[in-house]
This record gives structure tokens, sequence and C-alpha cells, in this order.
């Protein structure tokens, strides 16, 4: 059965990718960056508990010794910069920690990219109908699904955790506060180092879900592929180099069609056309190079540049560049014309040849 013409088998080309990431579709799972961000603080905790302790311990200290019997409210603010102020630091790690994690997860998945577009206000995002469509649609599912999981599996796996230290936290009243808080701290990473193993598995299957999305969303139909092609081929940037080849090229052609012709007629600044006429070849004179204001003035310096003799004649200027093309004969009408130019040049001017 042949493929319906609508229908998108084709995988994205570079360029579609290109706008698509301008418009901010890009893969990328925020579990990911969850997961990340859990086990980069898991391995933080104790050094961010250690310092926090100690700066409590600090806090405390010199919340004492600045302590008075009178309650103002500058005393209260005294007691209580000076019992918050040594625990910022540890505040400040734990913060900068998630935030590096974070931003590097992200940079991880999708690069350095500012949508602009993705941030400019649409209608299209306050349609209800559409709306309905992304709550029921496959990424949603997907989402629900994924929770669903998510919760089961930490259940799970905090439940066995407590069952494998389950004697142990059964002993916790009868241990010192040190002791009781060392069973509590193993649980504690025992449970989050499995939530964030588990976590991170998930992640890299929503990561890979979520590209099978972006990819599905990105793919073209054949005639789309076709299309791009020819646009990419016609190019601004294309068109500019051909732009430019072809000027170079005219403007060798123009060089060489001046330096072979026997006369040029102007009128005298606005237009400039070359005359040529060879008996033994030309059954009458041809038009080899013309051009318009800032042409004319270069065909004027070329044929200065090669002693081609200039004639002024207005009208016979205008009529030849309106009526003739590059390589065309001079018209009936206006051989006459241009006879009389030819005589007077081959009589009156010496003719030098480089």
């Amino acid at each position: 059965m042949a493929e319906s013409a609508g229908e998108r088998t084709e995988q994205p080309t570079d360029r579609r990718k290109r706008e698509a990431r301008k418009k901010g579709t890009v893969t990328k799972s925020m579990d990911l960056v969850g997961a990340l961000v859990w086990l980069a603080l898991l391995i933080a905790i104790p050094a961010i508990f250690r310092m926090g302790y100690l700066g409590f311990i600090e806090g405390f200290k010199a919340a004492v010794t600045t302590s008075s019997t009178e309650l103002t409210v500058g005393g209260i603010q005294r007691v209580t910069k000076a019992a918050m102020f040594p625990i910022l630091p540890a505040l400040a790690m734990l913060m900068s920690v998630a935030m590096i994690v974070g931003v590097a997860g992200n940079v991880a998945q999708v690069g350095f990219a500012f949508s602009p577009e993705a941030m400019k206000p649409s209608f299209q995002k306050l349609n209800p109908m559409n709306g309905f469509k992304r709550l029921f649609g496959k990424p949603a599912i997907f989402d629900a699904f994924k929770g669903i999981v998510k919760l089961f599996l930490f259940s799970f796996l905090v439940w066995t955790s407590l069952l494998a230290h389950w004697e142990k936290l059964g002993m916790l009243w009868t241990l010192p506060p040190s002791g009781s808080f060392g069973i509590i701290g193993e649980v504690a990473r025992t449970v989050s180092l499995r939530i964030g193993v588990a976590w991170l598995v998930l992640a890299a299957a929503d990561y890979m879900f979520q590209r099978q999305q972006v990819m599905k969303q990105l793919k073209m139909t054949k005639e789309e592929v076709k299309q791009e092609y020819k646009d990419a081929e016609t190019s601004p940037e294309l068109k500019g180099a051909i732009a430019r080849k072809r000027r170079q090229i005219m403007k060798m052609r123009t060089s060489e069609a001046v330096k072979s012709a026997d006369v040029i007629i102007t009128n005298p600044t606005h237009f400039a056309i070359a005359i040529q006429y060879q008996q033994n070849k030309h059954h009458a004179p041809i038009v080899v190079a013309k051009g318009v204001d800032h042409l004319a003035l270069r065909i004027r310096e070329m044929a200065a540049e090669a002693k081609v003799p200039v004639v002024e004649n207005v009208p016979l200027a205008r009529a030849l560049y309106k009526q003739c093309e590059i390589g065309d004969y001079v018209p009936r009408e206006l051989f006459g014309g241009v006879a009389e130019v030819l005589a007077y040049v081959y009589r009156s001017v010496k003719k030098v040849r480089r």
C-alpha cells in the first residue's frame, strides 16, 4: 500500500531541529535533574550537617552570650542574628550544591539554549481544547504512570530498608542519643541511596521516552523534506554567494566586452552601450555590453583604460539600451544612427589597442 503524502515518516533534518530548538522543543527530563540533585545532596549532606552542627553550637553560645534579661525588640534581634548567622554557610552550601547540579543537569541535556519564542504569549496555550489534549495525551498518561511507579517503588524501597534494620531500630530506646542518631543516620542514608539510584534509572527511561516523543513530533513528510532541500539550495547565504559570483563573472565579461568594442555610445552619464562591428564576421553592429548609472560609469572607465572611443548621443543611447540586450544585433531602425557613429569613429579617431 502506498504511503499517504501527508504521513510523517521521515526523520527531521538538522534545519528542522534547529528551528524547533529556537521554539523550545528539546529533549529534557526533569526527573533526571531531580535524581542528580538528590544524589549530589546525598554525597554533600555529611559535610553540610557537620558544618551546620558546628554552626549551631557556635550560634547557641553566641546567643547565650549576647542575651539579656530585658525583652526588647533590639535585644531579640541581636540574639536571633547571633544564633542564625553561623548556620548560614551550611544553608548556602546546601542551596549551592542543588543549584549548580540542577543547572549542570539542564545544560547537559539541552545545552545553552535560550528560546525567546517559547516565552511569547500565545492564545493557543489558553485554548481549552489544547489543554484537554495535553491533559489526556500520551505524555500526560506517561507522566501519571511514571508518578504511580515512583510512588510504589519508593515506598517499597523504604519498607524493605526498614525491615533490614528492624532489629537495630527496635533497640533505639536502649541506646544513648549518639548511638540512636547513628542508627537513624545509617537507615536514612540507605533509604536515600536506594531511592536515588532507582530514581536515576527511571529518569534515564523518562529521558529516552521524551527523546522519542520529540523526534516523533519533529518527523516530516516527504514533501516537507523535498521543500526544505529546495529552500536550503536557495538560502539567503547561497543566494548571496551566487549573486557575488555572477557579479564577478559579469564584471569580467563586461571588461572583456568593452575592450573588444569599437565604440561606447553614452547619453552622457546615465547610459553606456558598447558596440562592436566586424565586417567579415557580423552582418550588423552588435551590442557587447550595456549599463545604467553605476555600471555605465564603470563601462566608461573601462573604455578609457582600453582607449576605446566614447561618443555622446543621447537619443541613440537611450534607444539602444531600451531595445537591445547584450548579444543582440542593432535593430534596423537604429542601424543608421549607429553607422553614423561608427563612420565618425573610423574617420576621426585613431583606435589604440593594447
